[in-house]
């Protein structure tokens, strides 16, 4: 009997190896198969360089570089090779204050005036009542991006800022909408100072990079300097693909400025798929964690998703969306700065994580990459995603031409400026934003707030003009509108000009 017995077991041992390594050699060909997708879509799209990072059952199962980290030089990237996260960082603060709420230093639906008394929003009775919670879930009413040409191109600090965000008007009201505000974040960041007296970047490198032995990451483009093994943001401009500068996001640091590599943030994927947890220690409670990633602002899915991701239902955690794919919750979350586009997807029920990080904007191949090796991993028919977004970006290059058709229909003709071009040079002011400058030089007037906001005027109708933006930021329009307004005397009053949306500048006297 015994005899019979040990029989069995090893029978059962030796179908269990052989599954196994029919498993494996299953996965292993399933990546090779990917990584030659891959790099081909890569060049599809054009992109000089992009990482990925596979993670699953808690253990890096895939991390590697494809193409350069800058055109025009040598040098490839790899694993290790630093992006910018850029977006991907709002859930690391809202780890953070999870870490504060855990310690009863503070708690979700905390008043954000009873930590910084500075702090005013526009409407009084919003600055009343808002809360943490309402900063990290993008309902506070002020439009998506608006204000975020206070800190691109800019240097003005974090407390700054704060002090300017009085002025800044809503466009919907206090949480009836989802409007995405990288303001809210930095104003969340700002609370954890407050409340321990350590900044935003150090708590960041002490409770999450060190445990969680992110040692390449860092907060700032600053520690970028002197560093080897960084990929270049590259846009098109004027029609040429080059590298540019970083973005300098030190000023709204807790919206979106981390630099990190696949391999560091494939730990912090780890983290998340495992409730907390990293290497057997236990960061932060499951509890807190759980809030992170439940959904506390519903959303609309479109008719996209339903299509073709099959989802039922969708919305915004703290720092990340919340969706389900094909019968699966997902968290996600995308991040995008001037030449750099990240992608990062999380299936917690089946511990996959991946990322992509590429160093090209804009761009839908992060996406693309994501879903075709979801799909790979839930056995999910092939499907060429990358062709797919590539298609879309066509059809949605003619829609806009589209439009662009029926603009120019509109525009009146026979129209000339009320006065001078000369005499709509000078000074204008706006409460938020500051001091923008109209110059006039070689015949043309020049709209010039920052170097990343500056475009020349192009004579429309009446005294409206269309600014061609010289180096506009990848997701802002390219060419928007600016008009005069005169008063009763037929001076020069103000302008109003449209960046994400339209802001209204007073023109300065000279006894101003």
């Amino acid at each position: 009997m015994a005899r019979r017995l040990k029989q069995i077991l090893l029978a059962l041992f030796l179908i269990n190896f052989l599954l196994g390594a029919s498993s494996l050699q299953a996965r292993e060909h399933q990546l090779n198969d990917l990584d030659k997708y891959i790099e081909k879509a890569r060049k599809d799209w054009e992109i000089p360089g992009l990482a990925v990072a596979i993670v699953k059952d808690d253990s890096l199962i895939f991390a590697k570089g494809y193409g350069i980290k800058e055109i025009g030089k040598k040098g490839e990237v790899d694993e290790h090779t630093l992006f910018a996260i850029a977006s991907n960082t709002k859930a690391f603060t809202a780890s953070l204050l999870g870490m504060l709420i855990e310690e009863d230093k503070l708690d979700w639906d905390d008043r954000v005036i009873d930590y910084i008394p500075n702090f005013h929003m526009y409407d009084p009775y919003v600055t009343r009542e808002i809360t943490i919670r309402d900063l990290l879930t993008h309902r506070s009413g002020l439009p998506t991006f608006g204000g975020d040409h206070i800190w691109i191109g800019n240097a003005h600090n974090r407390e700054e800022i704060i002090l300017r965000l009085r002025h800044l008007k809503p466009s919907a009201s206090f949480r009836s909408k989802y409007q995405y505000q990288n303001l809210m974040f930095l104003v969340a960041g700002q609370i954890i100072p407050a409340v321990s007296g350590q900044s935003w970047d150090d708590a960041i490198e002490e409770r999450i990079f060190k445990p969680l032995g992110m040692n390449e990451s860092n907060t700032s483009v600053r520690y970028l300097k002197g560093t080897g093994n960084v990929a270049a943001p590259h846009e098109m401009v004027e029609g040429k693909l080059i590298p540019i500068a970083y973005d300098n996001v030190d000023a709204i640091a807790p919206a979106g400025a981390i630099n990190s590599n696949v391999v560091d943030m494939a730990k912090w994927m780890r983290f998340n798929l495992k409730g907390g947890q990293f290497e057997g220690e236990q960061i932060f409670s499951p509890e807190v964690i759980k809030e992170l990633h439940t959904t506390q602002f519903p959303l609309k899915v479109s008719s996209f998703s339903e299509e073709n991701f099959a989802t039922r239902f969708a919305g915004y955690g703290l720092g990340w969306g919340v969706w389900d794919y094909k019968g699966y919750k997902v968290l996600s979350h995308g991040g995008g700065l001037s030449g750099m586009i990240s992608y990062q997807i999380l299936l917690p029920e089946i511990k996959l994580g991946v990322l992509i990080l590429t160093n090209f904007a804009p761009n839908r191949l992060a996406r693309a990459l994501s879903y075709r090796i979801v799909d790979a991993f839930l056995g999910e028919p092939e499907r060429d995603w990358s062709a797919d977004y590539l298609k879309r970006r066509e059809e949605e290059k003619e829609k806009k031409n589209k439009a662009e058709k029926e603009l120019q229909s509109e525009r009146v003709k026979g129209t000339k400026p009320s006065l001078t071009l000369k005499e709509y040079a000078g000074n204008y002011y706006e409460d938020f934003s500051g001091i923008a400058e109209v110059k006039f030089e070689n015949d043309k007037l020049i709209f010039d707030y920052n170097p990343r906001y500056i475009g020349v005027l192009e004579h429309w109708h009446y005294d409206t003009f269309r600014v061609h933006w010289r180096h506009p930021i990848f997701d802002m329009e390219k060419k928007t509108f600016l008009t005069f307004y005169l008063d009763e005397t037929g001076i020069v009053a103000g302008l109003k000009i449209t960046f994400y949306d339209p802001i209204h500048f007073k023109r300065e006297t000279e006894a101003e």
